[in-house]
């Protein structure tokens, strides 16, 4: 709607139908309508052709609008006044009949107006020059340049100014990167007419006519063609989750899609003629665009072959972000341009870094089992020498209370190595199956001594309790090490929340999850409201004995060990956590299937 544009934009475009209606107003009595046949053929003829274009070889998606050339022939042969019929229908039949989607009232009566304002400027200049209806050929050359100059500029320079007011952008940059490079069009377009009326003087109207009707049909063919091609390409366009961008030689976007939109942020009419090097950030821009340019120009570099270049692209709010580039070249040697197809790879790193932690992990955890599996070994040596020891030494030796320092050393040892295996899932296990919200309700007076009276504790439930099979004393100790973590997160109080509920991952979920799979879940989730994690911190946060603790307040083998635990139980564990809003530990168990109680024997 026009109340929708900006309001420069709004009054510019009123202004310009003003113009066009008083101007039609008052030059259309000054008219010659005799003899009307003629002129009626015009009319009909600019109305049906408006869309049409016939390629020219002069240049790559160089075109001749046919209604253009009728515009021309009526202006030699009936003058301006007239032709300002002409020119009115050839506007409404572009924004209406022969438009590909509807347009609002506005856009058609803008755009009549600017080419009854055109015809009769440039028909002005025609006759001040010279020309008129029964000029010779050779005799019109300057008078049919002048025209078709005046036609370009006055027809082009105020929809470059529209579009503008709209965008916010350049008009001149509108102009130039849209329009300049149409100007030999108009003058083949204006020789074309006066060819075609100097057939028609000689042939007769209704045997022009007669010839005109197989070009004019095979034109119409070319033009249905061209539409049901467009159709295609638009359809492609606004379906492809990718954005797609196309360049020209000179790097300036000349299609943006709707993918292109929702990535970068910007419309696409505001990024139409711009450079491309606003889509990249300055510090990457010189390097990205030498490789855009080389390929372009040789075919050659990173881009050849199909090849994916992976780079940082710059959204419209200044935030920066990893994409994937292919590209492919198009058009002739002479005007080359580029189609960028462009993938977000942000969710993409996200995993690939969740990945690399969970095989560090891995690989720590295999460590870690290694080197407790043979550290028990040693204890179980000492333990036993220490024992040996105590055995043989009379009770009242001051040797014995060294040797039962030996045997609390060893203790201390051996509790260690238990953590250890914990975190590499190599501790025995009782499995059984279990309602995950009995076990965490018979926690609540055992938590509420652990935080403290700082911290409020709330359990929740969800109506029927999940069961799973595991071993419920590891998924105790599981939420004993979350809620002394939790509580050292909160020095000042807070609130710590256990929550059990069942949810369904579907596929994009479990993907998050780097090795989870959709289905269905029991999820146990731990929230405080404490100081949170920065994303470093989060990085290492299941790593063994890694701890933002002071010195000798922890061991750093608690979520270690919760991390442990949760994948010998075969689940999966996810953190959401940003620094002064609290954290998050959503644990992902399997469902188990409860077995039906057999029936009562009689």
């Amino acid at each position: 709607m026009l109340r929708d544009l900006p309001p420069r934009a709004r009054w510019y475009i009123i202004a310009v139908i003003a113009s066009g209606a008083l101007t039609f107003g008052l030059l259309l009595p000054r008219a010659t309508f005799t003899p009307i046949g003629p002129l009626v053929f015009l009319v009909l003829l600019s109305t049906l052709t408006a869309a049409f274009k016939v390629q020219l070889p002069i240049a790559s998606g160089s075109n001749m609008s046919v209604s253009y050339v009728v515009d021309i022939a009526s202006l030699i042969l009936r003058g301006p006044h007239a032709s300002m019929i002409v020119g009115a229908a050839s506007g409404w039949s572009q924004t209406t009949i022969n438009a590909q989607t509807p347009n609002p009232v506005y856009r058609t009566l803008f755009n009549m107006s600017i080419l009854i304002i055109t015809v009769q400027a440039s028909g002005q200049v025609y006759q001040r020059l010279g020309g008129g209806p029964q000029t010779d050929v050779i005799a019109i050359a300057l008078p049919l340049a002048g025209m078709a100059l005046t036609y370009f500029f006055v027809n082009t320079m105020p929809i470059a100014f529209a579009i503008a007011l709209t965008t916010n952008q350049s008009a001149w940059r509108i102009w130039k990167t849209e329009f300049a490079s149409s100007a030999p069009n108009y003058m083949l377009g204006a020789a074309a007419a006066a060819i075609v009326i100097a057939g028609t003087e000689r042939a007769g109207y209704w045997l022009t006519l007669l010839l005109a009707a197989a070009p004019l049909y095979l034109t119409y063919k070319m033009y249905r063609a061209g539409v049901e091609s467009e159709a295609r390409q638009g359809a492609i366009l606004a379906a492809a989750h990718d954005a797609i961008i196309t360049m020209d030689q000179r790097l300036d976007i000349r299609e943006f899609n709707p993918a292109a939109e929702r990535m970068f942020g910007y419309t696409r009419l505001g990024m139409l003629g711009r450079s491309v090097e606003l889509l990249l950030p300055a510090a990457d821009r010189a390097k990205e665009i030498e490789a855009i340019r080389e390929y372009m120009t040789t075919g050659h570099g990173p881009l050849a072959g199909g090849r994916r270049l992976e780079l940082t692209a710059l959204r419209a709010d200044g935030t920066e972000f990893p994409v994937e580039l292919t590209v492919a070249r198009m058009g002739t040697e002479g005007r080359a341009g580029l189609t960028g197809f462009i993938r977000d790879i942000t969710e993409q790193r996200a995993l690939e870094e969740q990945l690399r932690q969970s095989q560090k992990l891995e690989a720590i955890g295999r460590l870690a089992g290694g080197v407790a599996h043979d550290f028990n070994n040693i204890l179980a040596s000492i333990m036993g020498a220490a024992d040996l020891l105590s055995m043989q030494l009379p009770p009242d030796a001051p040797a014995v209370g060294e040797a039962n320092e030996i045997k609390q050393a060893v203790e201390r040892g051996a509790g260690l190595t238990r953590q250890l295996l914990a975190f590499s899932r190599r501790q025995a296990t009782r499995s059984r199956l279990f309602a995950l919200g009995d076990v965490v309700r018979g926690m609540d007076t055992m938590l509420r001594r652990l935080i403290g009276r700082e911290v409020e504790l709330e359990i929740i439930d969800c109506a029927r309790s999940p069961t799973v099979r595991a071993d419920s004393g590891q998924i105790e100790q599981v939420v004993l090490n979350l809620a002394i973590n939790a509580r050292d997160a909160m020095p000042e109080g807070g609130r710590l929340t256990v929550r059990v509920d069942q949810v369904h991952l579907d596929e994009a979920a479990a993907l998050a999850l780097v090795e989870g799979n959709a289905g269905r879940y029991a999820r146990l989730s731990v929230i405080d409201t404490g100081t949170g994690m920065d994303e470093a911190t989060k990085a290492r946060l299941f790593e063994p004995f890694f701890t933002t603790k002071e010195q000798g307040k922890g061991t750093g083998l608690g979520l270690s060990i919760v991390y442990g635990i949760v994948k010998q139980s075969g689940g999966y564990i996810s953190v959401l956590s940003e620094p002064g809003r609290g954290s998050t530990f959503n644990i992902y168990l399997p469902l188990a299937a409860v077995p039906e109680p057999s029936p009562a024997s009689v």
